[in-house]
């Protein structure tokens, strides 16, 4: 079931960081694109799979993947850089952070589900995590069907 809902709530970031990646497309081919579609993407991946980030850090914290970690911090740092990079979409600055962003994250969550996977953690550690996971689940689960929605949108772009 944990792990389950750890999947779940993975699919919806996932597809977050396809939009993402969609939109970004888009822009470097100038084409238009929906400016509060960018917004809902960019306000998901910050309260909801950082979130994921900062649960999966404690974990990392205790086992000593200062490797993961330092790819967390990566990722909110560029998250950050694309807020302040919002004003100019259509920079190539704002592209290859969108880039590097989308990479770092997906790579990141890749890393974090191998690690957990293989530490020896304790059923108190363990189990606080997955109640966390759980709420960040839910959290995930009511942006998923927006997210897919707008996927189906860039993927289909007369629909802009």
């Amino acid at each position: 079931m944990q792990a389950t809902a750890r999947a779940r709530e993975h699919q919806v970031v996932f597809c977050g960081l396809e939009v993402l990646r969609l939109i970004n497309d888009r822009l470097e081919n100038q084409n238009e694109i929906d400016r509060q579609d960018l917004d809902t993407v960019l306000t998901f991946m910050r309260t909801v799979a950082h979130r994921c980030l900062d649960n999966t850090e404690d974990i990392l914290r205790f086992a000593g993947m200062d490797a993961s970690l330092a790819n967390h911090l990566r990722a909110r740092s560029i998250l950050n850089q694309l807020d302040s990079a919002l004003n100019n979409v259509e920079s190539e600055e704002f592209r290859l952070l969108c880039v590097a962003y989308v990479d770092l994250l997906a790579t990141a969550i890749f890393e974090d589900r191998r690690c957990l996977a293989t530490l020896g953690c304790d059923v108190t550690t363990l189990g606080q995590f997955y109640e966390w996971e759980r709420e960040v689940d839910e959290l995930a689960r009511s942006h998923g069907e927006l997210l897919h929605r707008l996927e189906t949108k860039y993927t289909s772009p007369h629909c802009i």
